[in-house]
């Protein structure tokens, strides 16, 4: 019973490499073709679809396993809030690795797509906004940490975020993510439900995708000169100042968004979203589960194949900035 739960774990981490190799190749190249068109492709074939088709080929239940179960409408509205309030924590996570990336050099810019009309804002809030809420969240609070629980929860949520965080690619954005899965994975644990993460990942998205839309139409209205400015990345000095700035909203954001959990936290302890105890992890009886440490280190043999690649491309950016 054992072994079949550590190649679980192990079968999971190689369709991350897999999955992370064909982001690198095919992913590219798609995107290189079309930035819209590819990230469709991206997320549907290269990120969902390997799921479904996991799940199908092993005989799983995806209802089961992804956690596929309602979400009060209540939790729904205060997920969305403690996203946005959460997205300055992100964000200064982030700017904190900018600014010891910017002693090396000027940085890049992401690449990331920005609306520059109210078509485009549409077409990128259903691509950068839902569908990588829906797929990205399938795959890593779905799939990966229902299959790390057997590592312990903390250890679930933890990896599954560093893994999306890694998944990235970007050493500019790396810390960000980790925190927003973090946050989404204690989300999913505490309602017991995917689409708490499928929600706070769709707001996170969209609230950077309004940000870049409302930049670039105050840009249109202030001219040409600040269009200009803006699109230069910023320097070391600078960098530390807006760090130091968003650090003192994160405090205020990351406060408001505890008070919100906390609501949800009493919530879930008085409404019984887990049908009995002895199903919190997997359906199965407390006892029965393995303990931490039953799953072999090879198995993640895969994961450190993908780190590997990461931190290579990561001195690879680095050594572009000089």
């Amino acid at each position: 019973m054992e072994k079949k739960k550590g190649m679980q774990v192990l079968s999971v981490n190689i369709l991350y490499l897999v999955v992370a190799l064909m982001l690198l190749t095919v992913g590219a190249f798609v995107q290189y073709k079309d930035v819209k068109i590819g990230l469709i492709i991206t997320e549907y074939i290269l990120v969902l679809l390997p799921v479904i088709l996991f799940l199908k080929i092993k005989g799983e239940s995806i209802k089961k396993v992804l956690r596929l179960k309602p979400l009060r409408a209540k939790h729904g509205f205060l997920i969305v809030l403690i996203t946005i309030f959460s997205y300055p924590v992100a964000l200064f996570f982030n700017l904190i690795a900018m600014t010891i990336m910017s002693t090396f050099g000027k940085l890049e810019q992401l690449p990331i797509p920005v609306a520059d009309n109210f078509r485009d804002y549409i077409i990128l809030m259903l691509i950068i906004s839902v569908s990588a809420g829906i797929c990205e969240e399938t795959f890593f609070r779905g799939l990966m940490m229902r299959s790390y629980e057997r590592l312990g929860k903390v250890n679930a949520i933890v990896l599954s975020a560093v893994l999306f965080g890694v998944f990235h690619f970007n050493l500019q954005n790396l810390l960000g993510p980790i925190v927003l899965g973090l946050i989404f994975g204690y989300l999913v644990y505490q309602t017991d439900s995917l689409y708490a993460g499928v929600i706070g990942h769709m707001a996170n998205n969209g609230f950077a995708v309004t940000l870049g839309y409302g930049m670039m139409q105050l840009q249109k209205v202030l001219g040409n000169t600040v269009d200009a400015s803006a699109q230069a990345m910023p320097n070391t000095i600078q960098l530390m100042m807006a760090t130091l700035v968003i650090g003192f909203v994160a405090v205020l954001g990351g406060t408001a968004a505890f008070l919100l959990l906390r609501i949800i936290i009493r919530d879930t302890k008085e409404v019984e979203y887990r049908e009995k105890l002895e199903e919190i992890l997997l359906d199965e009886p407390i006892e029965d589960l393995p303990q931490k440490g039953n799953v072999s280190i090879l198995s993640f043999i895969p994961v450190f194949i993908t780190l590997i690649i990461f931190v290579s491309l990561g001195y690879m950016q680095i050594q572009r900035l000089s």
